[in-house]
């Protein structure tokens, strides 16, 4: 008003709710798509160091568009912010995965999700209207992310890059061995330099991985499906869209208006806590079970919350069902698809082929949740509180899918993982000969063998004439020359 001399019309002001809202996710989608060139150009490690560069720039950004009267800059603050989040969304898991050993790669993938429900709880403490939630400080309360970021950069870089990067991509044996010591803390780190040395040595036999190869490859096409649908799923479930409503429902149950913001944080709170029991939970129960268990426990208790949310005017403990409900479909988001979909993707694909994978699926999760949003409102006033019921179909769907086709992970090899789910790589670690033309029509061996099969033959025949003309000699009776000695 103060810019513009009036205040704008409506439309207007709804316009740039909508655009300040969705460029965020906009930006989360390059971001995702970006993480393949990210970890492959400066690394998993550097990769997360150049991502605060964009939350720095944001900050600025945020910190003096009230004092520029300036939305515009609001809206590019957000933009860049959703590319360094879309982008560091990938980087962290995919760096958790290959620094951690087999045995707890699925408690560290957890802990990247456990580090996010963490971080939204204390956004949410520091926007309660006592702290910085207040109209005349907002733009501190969102210039506030340069403060983790700052803690970030000065604790990453004691950090080592990934072994497995180090050794894979740049060849490096003996940094890439170094670096497995300091993350193992001990000397003999033999059996893991091992294990990466030979999928080094398969990954000499390929071509640099693109989205092409990627989507081209048969040996992958399932693996591909799954962190595909993984990735869809968790924001098709419609998480967002139950945080969206907790505000009437907390109000519907008969919390004061002026209680609710705090009724808001003690959700954020249960996510926390069963995100942080998913941790031990991963490596002891397994990702099949928690991530189908916690799929369950969200459709019953979201067909719960669509029957509370349309009868609470007949029955008045429908409001408090409805409360309930809320926080066991959080609880099984936490266990499951609030966790799996971020490091599932790691475990799924080797070290050529995860970085344009994870990007892919990335894409589609910040997709999807742009598509929610902004598709929402028109489904609200659509189907009301029937709104859950297209969210329970899709979990169901993708449900199914998971059940039927995702094999458990837990402490298995890649090899092994692709022999559950029938996929042969004995002749060519995931790449046949075929799709990448990586070998000849004849190799070195065949030819080798074939050259040495026709010289036995010669040499046979050789003998076999040399035999026939010493019996003739014998028979004309002639000496033989190696008789004159």
């Amino acid at each position: 008003m103060e810019r513009f001399g009036s205040e704008p019309e409506a439309w207007k002001l709804d316009l740039l709710w909508a655009s300040s809202v969705s460029v965020y996710l906009i930006g989360g989608c390059g971001g995702a798509f970006s993480v393949g060139w990210f970890a492959n150009t400066f690394g998993r490690k550097k990769g997360l160091l150049v991502c605060h560069v964009f939350s720095y720039v944001a900050a600025v950004l945020f910190a003096f568009c009230n004092l520029a009267k300036s939305f515009e800059m609001l809206v590019l603050a957000r933009l860049i912010t959703g590319f360094g989040c879309g982008a560091g969304s990938g980087l962290v898991p995919m760096y958790l995965t290959e620094i951690a050993p087999v045995n707890i790669r699925g408690a560290m993938g957890v802990l990247h999700q456990f580090a996010l429900t963490c971080g939204i709880l204390t956004s949410q403490c520091f926007g309660l209207r006592q702290l910085l939630g207040r109209e005349a400080i907002w733009p501190i309360l969102l210039a506030f992310i340069v403060v983790p970021c700052t803690v970030s950069l000065c604790v990453l870089p004691w950090f080592p890059e990934s072994p497995r990067y180090l050794l894979v991509n740049k060849q490096q044996d003996k940094e890439a061995e170094k670096a497995l010591k300091r993350f193992r803390g001990m000397d003999d780190v033999s059996a893991d330099m091992e294990e990466m040395r030979k999928e080094n040595e398969m990954q000499k036999k390929e071509k640099k991985w693109t989205f092409g190869q990627l989507f081209k490859n048969n040996h992958l096409r399932l693996p591909l499906l799954l962190v595909s649908a993984l990735a869809m799923c968790q924001q098709l479930s419609g998480i967002n869209v139950v945080f969206y409503y907790s505000n009437g429902i907390f109000l519907s149950a008969g919390i004061p208006p002026e209680m609710v913001q705090y009724a808001n944080i003690g959700t954020g709170l249960v996510n926390v806590v069963m995100t942080g029991i998913s941790v031990p939970l991963m490596e002891k129960s397994g990702r099949r079970l928690l991530l189908l268990g916690g799929m369950v426990v969200m459709i019953v208790s979201a067909g719960g919350l669509t029957a509370a949310l349309n009868l609470h005017d007949k029955f008045t403990w429908m409001s408090y069902l409805s409360v309930v409900c809320l926080i066991v479909f959080v609880v099984g988001f936490a266990i499951g698809l609030g966790s799996i979909p971020q490091f599932i993707g790691a475990e799924l694909f080797k070290q050529g082929p995860r970085p344009p994978a994870m990007s892919f699926a990335g894409l589609l999760n910040w997709l999807c949740n742009f598509i929610v949003g902004i598709t929402f409102p028109s489904m609200q006033s659509a189907l009301k509180a029937y709104s859950f019921l297209v969210f329970i179909f899709a979990v169901v769907g993708f449900g199914i899918f998971l059940w039927w086709k995702l094999p458990e992970t837990k402490g298995q090899t890649y090899d092994e993982i692709y022999r559950r789910m029938g996929i042969d790589t004995s002749n060519d670690d995931d790449n046949n000969a075929k799709d990448f033309e990586s070998f000849p029509l004849t190799s070195k061996d065949e030819f080798v063998d074939d050259k040495e099969k026709h010289g036995d033959i010669a040499s046979s025949e050789a003998e076999k004439r040399k035999e026939e003309e010493e019996e003739e000699l014998d028979r004309n009776g002639n000496v033989r020359p190696t008789e004159v000695v």
